[in-house]
């Protein structure tokens, strides 16, 4: 029998999620919202749990569902206050366990000192970050803050950046940055906290450690240089095999059953696995899970985030923590700065969180 806490958890983090979205602006009024059985997937949740919380949603007015056509938002926003100064917000994408604790952070932040956000979501596409950044511009914004999209490549919206300078546009990058530009960022220390994982997995005995990880995006690419320098310091051997990588346009085929069972032949001689982040990770350890491959009896995993998304099992996965809220009321703190400041592209605003590790699980000495 499910725990009832546990369904009520997961309601709650559900409904927070579409809530964040909706009343942010990231989904907009007549959108169409995903369907019951697209978020059971994407949830890992129970069709009744999916359902509870997209009756609260609708009893509140924001979303409407149309027999024969699905579920659209129904929020018009909320127009007063309509002239307060614009602070324009960039994602690449959201997640379901960040997005909303990210966001009430940044929001807290900045509606304190009178701001209104305009978000904004690139879905990880060079084209719509132009799109995006174009209109920020001809809507004055006062400041930007901007999750790089593809940011493990040289970004080529060159042009929009410059005028951004050109103009005097305050901005600071959250979660990655562009190389090929001088834009300050607040950033988790990935590349630390990867390094710090593999320790321990070296520390339990491991040698043979494989990886799940992200190739186009800049943390994904941080997390790969923790892993491979700490192997490299303690002499463990690297099987490139061993390391399977994705990126966002590849998600749906990568993480199918078909995918996944080529991850699995890759890496089954593997002890344990780094994986890019806990959404992967519950997707995975379901899959193994599946097979009956149990966690950590059969294999060590490590990851990214401290999500608790594995509500229904005893396994927590030993990951590395995300500050979530925090990181985004110190980014809208650090943009308020930056307007006070003319002189702002000539210091320093960017900061790392030092690396913090969960009281995990998922890993067995050897």
């Amino acid at each position: 029998m499910k725990n009832t806490n546990q369904e009520g958890l997961k309601y709650q983090k559900l409904y927070n999620w579409a809530h964040t979205l909706i009343t942010s602006g990231v989904i907009r009024n007549m959108d169409k919202f995903p369907s019951e059985p697209s978020l059971q997937k994407k949830f890992g949740y129970s069709r009744q749990t999916v359902r509870t919380a997209l009756q609260q949603l609708e009893e509140e007015g924001l979303i409407t569902r149309v027999r024969g056509s699905g579920t659209y938002v129904s929020y018009e926003g909320q127009m007063i206050d309509d002239d307060r100064p614009r602070v324009g917000l960039l994602l690449s994408y959201y997640s379901e366990y960040l997005f909303p604790e990210v966001y009430d952070g940044i929001e807290a932040s900045l509606s304190e000192k009178g701001y209104r956000i305009d978000v904004a979501v690139t879905k990880n596409r060079l084209n719509d970050e132009a799109v995006y950044l174009e209109s920020m511009l001809k809507n004055n914004v006062s400041g930007l803050i901007i999750e790089g999209s593809r940011s493990a490549f040289p970004n080529p919206n060159l042009r929009l950046f410059e005028e951004i300078k050109k103009r005097n546009i305050p901005t600071i990058f959250i979660h990655n940055h562009y190389e090929n530009m001088s834009f300050d960022s607040v950033e988790m220390s990935d590349t630390r906290s990867a390094y710090e994982l593999t320790k321990t997995l070296i520390e339990h005995g491991h040698r043979k450690i494989g990886g799940i990880l992200k190739y186009d995006d800049m943390q994904g690419i941080a997390r790969y240089k923790g892993l491979i320098q700490c192997m490299s310091d303690y002499g463990i051997k690297y099987d490139d095999d061993c390391i399977r990588w994705y990126s966002t346009r590849e998600m749906e085929d990568k993480f199918g059953k078909k995918g996944l069972t080529h991850i699995y032949r890759h890496t089954r001689e593997c002890t344990a696995m780094m994986i890019y982040n806990d959404e992967v990770a519950r997707v995975y350890l379901e899959f193994l899970d599946e097979r009956g491959i149990h966690v950590p009896e059969d294999l060590s995993v490590v990851s990214f985030d401290d999500a608790e998304l594995m509500d229904n099992t005893d396994v927590k996965v030993l990951s590395a923590i995300h500050p979530k809220n925090k990181l985004g009321y110190i980014t809208g703190n650090h943009l308020l700065r930056m307007m006070d400041d003319e002189d702002w592209q000539t210091k320093n605003y960017a900061y790392r969180f030092p690396v913090r590790i969960n009281d995990g699980n998922s890993v067995r000495k050897l």
